[in-house]
């Protein structure tokens, strides 16, 4: 028997989950099969069959502690289902399924998705950024719902994601639910030679260029942070380092650039440098996984001052 696909859900209540489930039920790519949804939250959209015309799912209410090995082992049995949603309640933890639930061996975890609604997530994020950091942990998917492409700042808000999760895969949705393409909302012009990136958009330099290859492979830039040698790398390679404010008052990690240069002993560590460079990419698998990530080949390099503040922040 083929692997039934599983599709897990997590947000803030009325993030549009439910909406976004229905949608995918009522589609082409499901038109076909046995779709169970187990609802663990109530919102104001509902599961009823105007809202998937073209489907007729199983759709089983429960609560989140409800979810264990029997449980899902007894829709296993009753239902054999080719796909199940999972629409999880926003306040628990994803760790409580993907750490303490059991489901049937067949069930494959085709994707974990968190909704977000886009007109309430700067306030949220700002007050709750422990919450969405543990979304953002056992996701490989965000999708940003209703977006204003004139009023949100869509690189910013790749950026609060990507600084947590960074092989994560954002979609942007705007409130027709069409895509919107972020590649238009950069706040720098890489046709530019070089692009010079301000000191406050380091962050959102490296995280979108982190899955955005085509964009940016090739292209000349200017940066500004300050400088580390890796022994490893000593004389052939330094690190231009940002530190950069991820989720709490207490998580302040690091950006750390590779910049290719040969150089001698009297190199400025330590210190911070303006450096305009070609960008490239390199393959690492220290995750678990092939991710390519950005360096340079330095061009030129020049000792500048450190900038007024330091820390990236993503919000």
């Amino acid at each position: 028997m083929e692997d039934c696909l599983v599709y897990f859900f997590t947000g803030f209540l009325d993030a549009g989950k439910t909406s976004v489930i229905c949608s995918w039920t009522d589609g082409e790519r499901f038109k076909d099969a046995k779709v169970v949804i187990i609802a663990t939250e109530e919102g104001e959209e509902e599961y009823i069959k105007e809202n998937y015309p073209n489907a007729d799912p199983v759709v089983i209410t429960a609560d989140t502690e409800d979810l264990n090995g029997d449980f899902t082992t007894d829709i296993e049995k009753k239902y054999q289902p080719d796909i199940v949603f999972i629409e999880w309640n926003g306040s628990v933890s994803p760790s409580k399924f993907f750490e303490e639930c059991d489901v049937p061996q067949r069930w494959a975890l085709a994707a974990s998705i968190v909704v977000i609604d886009t007109s309430t997530y700067q306030d949220y994020y700002r007050n709750m950024q422990a919450i969405y950091a543990d979304y953002f942990r056992y996701a490989d998917t965000v999708i940003f719902n209703r977006v204003d492409e004139e009023k949100d700042n869509l690189p910013k808000l790749r950026a609060t994601v990507k600084s947590i999760n960074p092989g994560i895969s954002i979609n942007f949705l705007n409130n027709d639910n069409v895509v919107v393409n972020i590649a238009d909302h950069l706040p720098y012009d890489l046709n530019d030679n070089p692009c010079v990136i301000k000191d406050e958009d380091f962050g959102l330099f490296y995280t979108d260029a982190l899955d955005n290859y085509k964009r940016y492979n090739g292209k000349r830039v200017t940066l500004i942070g300050e400088a580390l040698v890796f022994r490893e790398m000593r004389g052939k390679a330094f690190a231009l380092s940002r530190k950069a404010y991820t989720c709490c008052s207490d998580d302040i990690g690091q950006i750390n650039l590779l910049c290719f240069y040969k150089y001698g002993s009297n190199f400025p560590a330590g210190q911070w440098l303006k450096v305009t460079g070609q960008v490239r990419y390199y393959e690492d698998d220290s995750q678990g996984k092939k991710m390519a990530i950005p360096c340079l080949t330095v061009d030129e390099y020049a000792v500048t001052s450190a900038p007024e503040n330091d820390i990236i922040y993503f919000n």
